[in-house]
C-alpha cells in the first residue's frame, strides 16, 4: 500500500457528484480505519465546493494527479459507468485498491479486462453493491433462504415509473453513457441480490423495449430467471401512468415484500396474518458497506462484492437485452 500504516485506508474519490453528497461520500470518512484524502470532478470549481463542504483537505480537476498521489491507498470510482474500465484499470495500475460504482463497467468485454488488469496487478477491487450489507436487504435474504415461509416458489420483481419520469441525471438514460437507462441504472441493484441470494441462474430469457421513444434507451424490460427450484420474473415498465416498485418472496407457506429504491418494511404474510418488519436505513447507505470493504482490504476479510460477481450482473443485462 502508498499508505506508511497498515491499519487504515486512505481514499481518493474519482467524481464527486450527487452519489458522493449523502450515500457514498460521507461513508468513507465516518467508516471505522477509513478516510479521504482528495476528491477529483473535472469541474474544478465543484470539486473544490464538495471538498470545502464534507472537510476533504485536496481536490484536482486532473484523474492523474489522484490516482498518482502516494498518500491514497483506494480509489473509488463513482463516474458515470462509460469510464469506469479505463478508470479502474488505469488505478490497479497505479497500486490503488478499487471500489468501483455500479454497474461495473458498460459491457462483459469490458469488465474482462478490468479483472485481466486486477490480477496482474495484485491489487483488490469491490463493486459497489452497496444494498448486500443493508440489514433489511440481508434480513429479506434469510427470509428467502431460510424456509420461513416454506419453499420458495417464485420471486416477482415490479418497476414502474411513468413515461415523463426522467433521472437525476441525464447520462442515466444515454446508453452511450450508461449502458442502457432505468433498467440498467436501477435494477442492475436487483439482479446483484438475486445472485447475492440465490447464486447464478440456469437459465435466461428477456425481453426488451422501445416504446414510448422518448429517449434513446429501453423503456420496458421483462425477464425470466431460472434458478432451478424457482424463477424469479422480472417486469419492468418506464412508459406507464404510474409508479410502482417492489420484490415479492411467494413461499408454499406465506409471503414477503419489500420496497427496494424506497424506505421500506418488510410485510411478511403467513397463515392468514400479516406483520411488519422495520429495519430502518442508515443516513450513509453505503456505510455498511464501505465497512465491509475496508476490512477485505485491511484484514483480508470475504469481498462484500467482487468483481466476478460485478461481471454477473453485466453478462445479466446483455442476456436480457439479447433476449436470450
Amino acid at each position: 500500500m502508498a499508505n506508511k500504516t497498515t491499519d487504515h485506508i486512505c481514499w481518493g474519490i474519482l467524481g464527486c457528484g450527487d452519489v458522493c453528497e449523502v450515500k457514498s461520500g460521507p461513508a468513507l470518512q465516518k467508516a471505522g480505519r477509513s478516510s479521504v484524502r482528495i476528491v477529483m470532478r473535472r469541474d474544478g470549481a465543484k470539486a473544490a465546493d464538495y471538498a470545502r463542504r464534507h472537510g476533504v483537505a485536496h481536490w484536482t480537476d486532473d484523474a492523474d494527479t489522484l490516482l498518482t498521489d502516494p498518500e491514497i491507498d483506494a480509489v473509488y470510482i463513482a463516474t458515470p459507468p462509460s469510464t469506469h474500465a479505463d478508470y479502474a484499470i488505469r488505478a490497479v495500475q497505479a497500486g490503488k485498491h478499487v471500489l468501483l460504482e455500479k454497474p461495473m463497467a458498460l459491457t462483459v468485454a469490458e469488465c474482462d479486462a478490468v479483472i485481466a488488469a486486477q490480477k496482474s496487478t495484485g491489487r483488490k477491487l469491490c463493486v459497489a453493491y452497496y444494498r448486500r450489507a443493508l440489514p433489511r436487504f440481508e434480513h429479506f435474504r434469510q427470509i428467502a433462504q431460510s424456509g420461513e415461509i416454506g419453499a420458495l416458489r417464485m420471486v416477482e420483481i415490479r418497476h414502474f415509473l411513468p413515461t415523463e419520469a426522467r433521472p437525476d441525471q441525464p447520462w442515466k438514460i444515454d446508453p452511450a453513457i450508461g449502458g442502457g437507462g432505468f433498467f440498467t441504472d436501477m435494477q442492475t441493484h436487483t439482479l446483484d441480490w438475486l445472485g447475492h441470494a440465490f447464486g447464478a441462474p440456469v437459465a435466461v430469457r428477456g425481453l426488451r423495449k422501445f416504446q414510448a421513444g422518448a429517449y434513446a434507451a429501453e423503456d420496458l424490460v421483462s425477464y425470466i430467471l431460472d434458478f432451478d427450484g424457482f424463477p424469479a420474473m422480472g417486469l419492468c415498465a418506464y412508459a406507464v401512468d404510474h409508479r410502482e416498485e417492489g420484490v415479492t418472496l411467494h413461499g408454499s407457506e406465506g409471503s414477503a415484500q419489500m420496497g427496494f429504491f424506497r424506505p421500506s418494511a418488510i410485510t411478511l404474510t403467513r397463515a392468514g396474518e400479516t406483520k411488519e418488519v422495520e429495519l430502518p436505513d442508515p443516513p450513509h447507505v453505503h456505510q455498511p458497506f464501505v465497512e465491509r470493504v475496508v476490512a477485505h482490504l485491511l484484514d483480508d476479510a470475504p469481498n462484500p462484492c467482487s468483481a466476478d460477481a460485478g461481471r454477473q450482473v453485466n453478462a445479466l443485462v446483455e442476456r436480457i437485452f439479447a433476449g436470450i
